[in-house]
């Protein structure tokens, strides 16, 4: 394991980024999983949750965002929440209409 991945640093200059806090000045909206999945090894659970990132950690990151910050939790959603199943995704696309509409691009 002595090769480094060459995006590694800067995946990790941005989470310190983000952890030290951004000042985005106009409403965001951060759509996750309602759950995640470690990917040690394949369960059937991966097809519903985030395998890829712990989402508790995303919505704790996503208050350092900025001042409008949404975050919406969408059952059986995967890592990729718009490539997720029929019934999260269509979830997930009424949750983005519903913040769309309450004025946030007005």
């Amino acid at each position: 394991m002595g090769a480094r991945h060459p995006g590694r640093a800067a995946v990790l200059a941005g989470h310190a980024t983000v952890a030290a806090g951004l000042d985005i000045d106009c409403p965001v909206l951060v759509p996750l999983s309602k759950g995640s999945t470690p990917p040690i090894q394949w369960s059937e659970a991966m097809t519903t949750t985030d395998s890829v990132l712990v989402v508790a950690d995303i919505a704790r990151a996503a208050t350092r965002l900025g001042d409008s910050v949404s975050v919406v939790r969408v059952k059986d959603a995967i890592h990729d929440v718009m490539l997720s199943g029929a019934e999260p995704r269509a979830r997930v696309f009424a949750a983005l209409r519903a913040w769309l509409i309450a004025g946030v691009l007005v």
